[in-house]
């Protein structure tokens, strides 16, 4: 049962602070060579690269505009996250660079070290046109 809070908000279950707050996650996609995302597999949220050998794997994010025709509902300040989660530690050079499709503008770190994962937060800015944060 929701209970409202009087300022738009609503508490889920019971308010049991030791509940667990689950929510569906799709399996993500593991990429094991250099890859352009599709808006679908964004959409998800996850991505895990693991090469399985001392290089880097490049991840090319989607272009702004597929990622609007993906989210036709999106407007100005819309936002979503995407965690590139880079599970390769077979030596210095298992680095995960990202490259930006056309429309994004990447903030912060775009090559996610070995066995590391960087968070982006996207906004939409405009028609085409996302910023992608590093949390």
């Amino acid at each position: 049962m929701a209970l409202p809070n009087g300022a738009g908000g609503y508490q889920v279950g019971d308010g049991n602070l030791t509940e667990a707050q689950l929510t569906v996650q799709t399996i993500p996609a593991t990429l094991t060579g250099d890859t352009t995302l599709t808006a679908a597999q964004v959409a998800v949220g996850l991505v895990v690269c693991n090469k399985g050998s001392d290089a880097t794997l490049t991840v090319t994010l989607p272009t702004a505009a597929l990622l609007d025709a993906a989210v036709p509902s999106a407007k100005v300040g819309s936002a979503f996250e995407l965690t590139i989660c880079n599970n390769n530690n077979t030596g210095s050079s298992s680095t995960v660079p990202v490259t930006t499709g056309t429309g994004i503008t990447v903030f912060g770190s775009v090559t996610v070290p070995r066995f590391g994962a960087y968070t982006y937060r996207f906004v939409r800015t405009g028609e085409a046109a996302y910023s992608a944060f590093l949390k």
